[in-house]
């Protein structure tokens, strides 16, 4: 488990955020489902696939748990941490994605977050979400078409 820790902490950090868009939330989720998985009898065959459905399953659960009224935290997916070298332009252009990524349903974004910035592959999504790979294929597509038409200028 440390080593899966370890490899895969800032992954399934990006995947809770964009389930959580908060950072408190999103480590609790991960804290939640290491506890979990150390508990286990024994190691699932596919340690990698449960720990993120296991770290999804428990960012879920911090939400219902929480109130709906979470407020948005705009590094949810980028760091917008000071840097002096950071653009205005690139630091308004993200800021444009992580608000475009709001638009869309859950489904679309969260797909989309775990395959680009947590980079899964559709089958691990699919894995991991208990559904159909065309389903997550097709969250995929509608997701960036939708996303194409919110940045263009």
């Amino acid at each position: 488990m440390e080593m899966v820790y370890e490899r895969y902490h800032s992954q399934l950090f990006t995947c809770a955020l964009s389930i959580t868009r908060c950072t408190g939330l999103a480590e609790d989720a991960i804290n939640e489902a290491f506890c979990r998985g150390l508990r286990l009898a024994e190691a699932p065959n596919n340690i990698k696939a449960y720990m993120f459905r296991s770290v999804r399953n428990a960012a879920i659960d911090q939400i219902r748990r929480r109130s709906k009224n979470i407020s948005f935290e705009d590094s949810y997916i980028f760091d917008f941490s000071v840097s002096p070298l950071e653009l205005a332009e690139e630091k308004q252009f993200k800021q444009r994605i992580a608000e475009s990524l709001l638009k869309l349903s859950e489904d679309e974004r969260e797909t989309i977050i775990q395959h680009i910035y947590v980079e899964l592959t559709f089958q691990e999504i699919a894995d991991l979400r208990e559904r159909p790979l065309g389903t997550i294929t097709s969250w995929y597509r509608r997701g960036i078409e939708k996303l194409k038409t919110y940045l263009e200028v």
